[in-house]
């Protein structure tokens, strides 16, 4: 599922640093522009006319020469239960599926057609499981993750979760850990500000986005908000969306 895209050239100051699992895919189509992706064990830089998918279940980060920066067409995806645990590179040559979809893409974001840009990103997403680019975590955590997904309102206690999957709680942390790349709240965080972000962009009111995505009060999911994604939600709206 998409929650946010764009085609743009970005700020000399733009950079992305994932101190801990950040529980979407960003995917970028790249057009130029200098930049290094870190991971834990290995810095890649991003190859002009590859499209490029950066994990959902690691840390990373992305830096940028601001002489020359990053220009690029990009999609945020919402891939849960799946996970992608390191950088991919996907080859897309004139002529192959996916570079007609992120060519679509530029279209559809510059003529600022989202229900079109949606379906596309749900086309690229299926490209990508169709090659087993994604993985699913062991079924003891995957059951854990689709009731999270599922029902990511309520305020989820390890006990619960850990019911759910059979373990203790400490065995379970350490499982959950090693799979998402971060701990339970985390997560059901994480799924929360999707969710809020993916809202934002509709007509509905602050204070009914916050209460679908589990907040009855305004200021908590401000102040969620806030530290998720470094900017409060009214200035999120404002802004139109989220950088790359």
């Amino acid at each position: 599922m998409m929650i946010e895209s764009g085609y743009e050239l970005v700020p000399v100051d733009w950079h992305v640093d994932e101190k801990m699992a950040c529980g979407f895919v960003r995917v970028y189509d790249v057009y130029g522009g200098e930049v290094v992706c870190h991971e834990a064990d290995k810095d890649t830089v991003l190859p002009a006319g590859c499209i490029c998918l950066f994990p959902s279940a690691a840390p990373y980060s992305l830096e940028q020469n601001p002489k020359n920066p990053l220009w690029c067409a990009h999609l945020h995806l919402d891939i849960a239960p799946a996970l992608l645990r390191s950088m991919r590179i996907v080859q897309a040559p004139a002529g192959s599926v996916p570079r007609a979809i992120f060519d679509a893409v530029r279209c559809s974001v510059t003529q600022q057609e989202e229900r079109v840009t949606s379906r596309l990103a749900e086309a690229f997403e299926e490209y990508c499981r169709s090659r087993k680019m994604f993985s699913m975590p062991e079924g003891e955590i995957a059951q854990a993750l689709a009731v999270m997904s599922a029902e990511f309102r309520k305020n989820w206690t390890v006990g619960e979760l850990s019911a759910i999957s059979g373990y203790s709680e400490p065995y379970f942390i350490r499982r959950f850990r090693a799979e998402t790349g971060m701990s339970p709240h985390q997560y059901l965080i994480s799924r929360r500000m999707k969710e809020a972000l993916r809202l934002l962009w509709t007509d509905l009111p602050i204070t009914q986005v916050a209460e679908q995505v589990g907040y009855p009060e305004l200021k908590a999911f401000s102040r969620a908000f806030r530290q998720w994604y470094g900017i409060s939600p009214t200035q999120c709206r404002e802004n139109g969306r989220i950088n790359p």
